[in-house]
């Protein structure tokens, strides 16, 4: 029996996932984070934190100024490092 070394491999998805937030610029872990940023751009975080509730203005541009954005980054930083840091005993 004879089999073909050759491999070919067919790309039907044209678009291209993004494993960050655009918003953020923390990973895309979740489905629920890849559902989301595919229709709002934004991490499942971000949207509950600022689009849920503003959905219409999120969707015509609207986005919190620097200040709020580092500041929201800082603590979800913050909580995360929290998070995986062990106390050594």
């Amino acid at each position: 029996m004879f089999i073909s070394p050759k491999l070919q491999i067919i790309d039907r998805v044209n678009k291209k996932s993004d494993f960050f937030c655009a918003f953020c610029g923390f990973p895309l872990v979740t489905m629920d984070d890849f559902k989301i940023n595919e229709k709002n751009e934004c991490c499942y975080e971000c949207y509950q934190t600022y689009a849920e509730s503003r959905i219409k203005e999120w969707n015509e541009g609207w986005r919190p100024d620097k200040t709020r954005l580092e500041e929201y980054i800082y603590l979800r930083k913050k909580m995360y490092f929290k998070i995986i840091t062990f106390e050594e005993k």
